[in-house]
């Protein structure tokens, strides 16, 4: 994939906004194996009906392709059918929205059955919308970006199958959600009389979560520097004291604009958010855009109505700021921050006690603990 990236910013979006999502954007192209030629800024407090970015700009993103010989346009947006239609028509190359490249990504990291039923039920609730008038082969949706199918006459029938295929896959999420819920019930029985405290890790993607994970628990979960290395939620113990144990739970990564199909299909793994008595939220504050994505994850919290649970941030690759430990305690960041906040480097295993002495208090503060 050679891609020219599009991003548009007006009266709800600020330009230093858009160009740290378009930063995130061409993140994600590299992650589905493509290369960014370029990209271009459009001012726009309403988006064209017809090309999104309007028939002008339209026509001059014609031209760039051409010029650069680029196969592929990422917008960074969620583009309605038509739109992608009308772009593609003019343009004369594949037309992808961040949907496209985020379901790309989760496809090709998914590893057990739960998280691959997720990421098909998201495609096609994405795709689904996108059958009339240009049809795609069933059999290859999940198959790759952007493919198309033979035509709009059998778009009908496609549509009945993948209602079926929605609804069968929906029925074995709910069913795995009911797995979990029973593991979860045996395990609070078998714990009866410990003091446990559940706690959910979450983040914006590549915050070094499952870093932090292993460090704490010392279990091994895949590390790797790209979005979403891991999927599949994971749950592991630390006995902290004698009586006293900890869960901590890993969850996906979170990314600005998360495509809602993504939302509702991993519910069953954002669950553990929901259920979680703490969520310990990681933030890598060697990123300069740090403060907005701690204001990105808040917002997806929000959503899933976990936003109230108390909140530990722990503010993690400081290694990447200092030289030594002690120069870690001297860094403002902990000053920018509403609530309990520790630095740490979970790679360097820096601050890793306070970070517990800091769970165990808040959970005790909170009463949260069985």
């Amino acid at each position: 994939m050679r891609a020219i990236l599009v991003g548009v910013w007006g009266r709800d979006l600020s330009k230093e906004f858009l160009k740290e999502s378009i930063k995130e954007l061409k993140g994600l192209v590299q992650a589905v194996g493509g290369k960014t030629l370029g990209y271009i800024l459009q001012k726009k407090d309403h988006p064209d009906q017809k090309y999104y970015i309007g028939a002008g700009k339209a026509k001059e993103l014609k031209e760039i392709v051409k010029g650069t010989k680029a196969d592929t346009v990422v917008f960074d947006d969620f583009l309605s059918p038509a739109q992608v239609l009308n772009l593609e028509k003019l343009i004369g190359v594949k037309v992808l929205d961040r949907t496209d490249l985020v379901l790309e990504i989760f496809s090709r990291r998914a590893k057990t059955k739960e998280a691959k039923l997720q990421v098909e039920l998201a495609r096609l609730m994405h795709e689904l919308p996108r059958l009339h008038g240009k049809g795609r082969d069933l059999s290859k949706l999940g198959g790759g970006l952007g493919t198309r199918g033979p035509g709009e006459q059998e778009s009908e029938i496609r549509k009945r199958l993948i209602k079926k295929r929605i609804h069968k896959i929906k029925r074995e999420l709910e069913e795995i959600k009911n797995r979990r819920r029973e593991q979860r019930k045996r395990r609070e029985r078998s714990e009866k009389g410990e003091k446990i405290l559940r706690v959910a890790i979450v983040g914006y993607t590549n915050a070094g979560k499952s870093t932090l994970m292993n460090t704490l628990t010392k279990k091994g979960t895949l590390v790797a520097d790209m979005p979403f290395a891991t999927l599949d939620t994971k749950t592991s113990s630390r006995v902290v004291y004698p009586d006293f144990k900890i869960l901590f739970t890993d969850t996906v990564g979170f990314i600005r604009k998360l495509p809602p199909e993504l939302i509702e299909s991993f519910k069953a793994t954002l669950e553990e958010v929901q259920e979680a008595d703490i969520i310990l939220h990681v933030v890598d504050v060697s990123d300069e855009g740090w403060l907005d994505y701690i204001n990105t994850v808040n917002g997806i919290l929000k959503e899933l109505n976990a936003h109230e649970k108390p909140i530990i941030y722990a503010l993690n690759k400081s290694d990447k700021i200092v030289e030594r430990e002690e120069e870690m305690y001297h860094l403002p960041h902990p000053a920018f921050i509403e609530g309990n906040a520790v630095m740490i480097s979970a790679e360097k295993k820096w601050g890793i006690d306070r970070l517990l002495e800091k769970i165990i208090e808040v959970g005790k503060e909170a009463e949260v603990y069985i």
